[in-house]
């Protein structure tokens, strides 16, 4: 796994979203899954007007508190700025931040963002990483097209 520390401008994104937390994700109670499988079986890529690419972006943001916590995650794309979201759908403005880019293993799908997402929680319990939970984002481009040999960047907002 490779990691780079980097500044990223804001971006706007439009997507579908729920809430969570960590602990119902991994009681198998969770909901991100169900997300996932919505946003493909609803067709929701094609009903994003002004999309600026064909990535997908997953993204973590109102964080309650920290990895403890109630977080809300968004699936979507990147769009022109000043897009209205269509109904039953979310938009986000994300600022300009200071990131440490994860990017995983080339592996199957989820098991290779799984995989990163367990590095950064250790590296944060280790105090390695200072995490400002505010909006953190999994990219999902063309290195991630095929499930059985993806590659995902993890994107952790660093604090100032």
């Amino acid at each position: 796994m490779k990691q780079q520390q980097l500044s990223l401008d804001g971006f706007e994104i439009i997507g579908i979203q729920v809430r969570t937390t960590n602990a119902a994700e991994m009681s198998g109670a969770g909901k991100i899954g169900g997300l996932w499988a919505q946003f493909f079986s609803d067709g929701i890529m094609a009903k994003i007007p002004a999309k600026l690419d064909g990535n997908l972006l997953g993204v973590y943001h109102d964080y309650e508190s920290d990895a403890n916590g109630a977080y809300s995650m968004l699936i979507g794309v990147k769009v022109t700025p000043g897009t209205k979201a269509p109904e039953g759908m979310q938009h986000l403005q994300i600022p300009k931040q200071k990131y440490t880019r994860f990017t995983s293993e080339k592996g199957e799908m989820p098991g290779v963002i799984i995989q990163v997402w367990g590095a950064v929680w250790e590296m944060a319990a280790q105090s390695l990483l200072k995490r400002k939970y505010a909006y953190d984002f999994e990219l999902y481009d063309e290195r991630s097209s095929d499930p059985k040999s993806a590659e995902v960047d993890l994107f952790i907002a660093l604090q100032d």
